[in-house]
């Protein structure tokens, strides 16, 4: 299935839709550079799409705890 990029913002996130789903991609770094994604539902994505600070603060909120957010969608 494509993934569609809607929002992007160069080295802070990508907000990208592929099917139904929808996608944050963030930057982030430890020992390597590497894309954290993170599934954000249909009203945040579109709440980001008309409000792109919004996005910016959960990208940075991702930058900032990585794990946090792994273990979180690793639980559900």
């Amino acid at each position: 299935m494509e993934k569609i990029i809607l929002d992007e913002k160069s080295w802070r996130y990508k907000l990208c839709k592929q099917g139904e789903h929808y996608v944050l991609s963030v930057p982030c770094c430890g020992a390597a550079l590497y894309e954290l994604d993170i599934p954000v539902d249909q009203a945040t994505a579109e709440a980001g799409l008309h409000d792109p600070a919004l996005l910016e603060l959960l990208a940075t909120s991702v930058q900032q705890d990585p794990a946090a957010y792994v273990a979180i969608h690793r639980s559900h």
